[in-house]
């Protein structure tokens, strides 16, 4: 059983259970909790598979299942707050995060794949800073590598790239 931080929750990413994470917290108590996690969850079968949107729902209804079932980060979470219009929901409001990784770009992708209209708009996330600029100037390079990364689960250049448009991750 692999038990990861997902949306700011614990999760078994073999039955889909979670448990809230009382942030701020401190690291004793966090790894006690983990430990907890880890052990409640240990004999867990596969069960849980990744919800995937209905692409023929409207976009606000794809909005929506995003906030509840996407998988989440800073990045992402940009992406949503500035072609989304509303930040009001927001872990940090006002604090705008570029992918610092292939993985964060990836969940960037996922969301991109959620609500496809939107990648049409990406050019208005240039505005927020020279690296987000650099990025999306190479936006369909960066997607062509990682679904190359995620089919062969090999390094192929991509964190290379992110680098030289300015990402320290």
């Amino acid at each position: 059983m692999t038990a990861i931080i997902r949306n700011q929750k614990l999760f078994c990413d073999k039955c889909g259970g979670e448990q809230e994470i009382p942030y701020p917290i401190p690291i004793p108590i966090m790894s006690a909790m983990s430990k907890a996690f880890i052990k409640l969850h240990k004999d867990c079968r596969q069960t849980w598979v990744q919800p995937e949107a209905d692409l023929t729902t409207t976009v606000h209804q794809r909005m929506q299942f995003w906030l509840t079932q996407g998988e989440r980060g800073t990045s992402s979470e940009t992406i949503f707050s500035v072609l989304g219009g509303d930040s009001g929901w927001c872990r940090h409001p006002n604090v705008y995060c570029h992918p610092l990784d292939p993985d964060d770009f990836r969940r960037c992708y996922l969301l991109l794949e959620t609500i496809p209209e939107w990648k049409a708009d990406l050019h208005k996330l240039k505005e927020i800073s020279l690296v987000w600029s650099n990025l999306v100037d190479n936006w369909p390079e960066l997607t062509q590598l990682l679904e190359e990364q995620m089919r062969t689960h090999k390094a192929n250049g991509m964190y290379d790239l992110m680098k030289s448009c300015g990402v320290e991750g």
